[in-house]
Protein backbone atom coordinates (compact mmCIF):
# COMPACT_ATOMS: atom_id res chain seq x y z
CA UNK A 1 0.00 0.00 0.00
CA UNK A 2 1.10 3.23 -1.26
CA UNK A 3 1.55 6.65 1.45
CA UNK A 4 -0.69 9.29 1.45
CA UNK A 5 0.19 12.22 -0.81
CA UNK A 6 -0.47 15.35 0.63
CA UNK A 7 -0.26 18.75 -1.73
CA UNK A 8 -1.48 22.39 -1.19
CA UNK A 9 -2.32 25.06 -3.74
CA UNK A 10 -3.60 28.31 -3.46
CA UNK A 11 -7.03 27.41 -4.74
CA UNK A 12 -8.73 24.08 -4.65
CA UNK A 13 -11.72 23.26 -7.15
CA UNK A 14 -14.27 20.59 -6.60
CA UNK A 15 -17.39 21.37 -9.07
CA UNK A 16 -19.03 24.39 -7.94
CA UNK A 17 -16.87 24.47 -4.96
CA UNK A 18 -13.64 26.77 -4.11
CA UNK A 19 -11.53 25.95 -1.27
CA UNK A 20 -8.46 28.83 -0.42
CA UNK A 21 -5.61 27.73 1.03
CA UNK A 22 -6.32 23.36 0.49
CA UNK A 23 -4.56 20.42 1.16
CA UNK A 24 -5.38 17.41 -1.12
CA UNK A 25 -4.93 13.84 -0.03
CA UNK A 26 -3.72 11.43 -2.78
CA UNK A 27 -3.39 7.46 -2.58
CA UNK A 28 -2.75 4.71 -5.15
CA UNK A 29 -3.57 7.88 -7.90
CA UNK A 30 -6.97 8.57 -5.85
CA UNK A 31 -8.46 11.45 -3.70
CA UNK A 32 -9.25 10.42 -0.64
CA UNK A 33 -9.72 13.85 1.43
CA UNK A 34 -9.55 17.53 0.82
CA UNK A 35 -9.85 20.66 2.96
CA UNK A 36 -8.81 24.02 3.75
CA UNK A 37 -6.17 24.21 6.09
CA UNK A 38 -4.76 27.46 8.55
CA UNK A 39 -1.24 26.92 9.82
CA UNK A 40 1.84 24.56 8.12
CA UNK A 41 1.03 20.52 7.84
CA UNK A 42 4.16 18.31 8.20
CA UNK A 43 5.06 16.60 5.08
CA UNK A 44 3.08 18.48 2.68
CA UNK A 45 3.94 19.50 -0.92
CA UNK A 46 3.51 22.99 -1.79
CA UNK A 47 2.06 23.58 -5.70
CA UNK A 48 0.58 26.66 -5.48
CA UNK A 49 -1.50 27.84 -8.35
CA UNK A 50 -5.07 25.86 -8.75
CA UNK A 51 -6.00 22.33 -8.16
CA UNK A 52 -9.16 20.90 -9.81
CA UNK A 53 -10.71 17.73 -8.52
CA UNK A 54 -12.95 15.43 -10.91
CA UNK A 55 -14.31 12.19 -11.60
CA UNK A 56 -12.89 10.53 -14.09
CA UNK A 57 -14.36 7.91 -16.69
CA UNK A 58 -14.25 5.01 -14.02
CA UNK A 59 -16.31 7.64 -11.66
CA UNK A 60 -12.57 8.14 -9.68
CA UNK A 61 -11.92 11.58 -7.85
CA UNK A 62 -8.78 12.19 -9.60
CA UNK A 63 -7.20 15.68 -8.76
CA UNK A 64 -5.42 17.67 -11.92
CA UNK A 65 -2.90 20.65 -12.10
CA UNK A 66 -2.31 22.41 -15.23
CA UNK A 67 -4.56 19.43 -17.06
CA UNK A 68 -2.58 16.94 -15.79
CA UNK A 69 -3.44 14.07 -13.30
CA UNK A 70 -1.48 13.94 -9.82
CA UNK A 71 -0.66 10.81 -8.49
Amino acid sequence: MEEIRRVAAHEVIVGEEKFIQAVVEIEEGRVVNYYEFRGELPLTEWLGGKIEIKRDDEGILRAYQNNKVLC
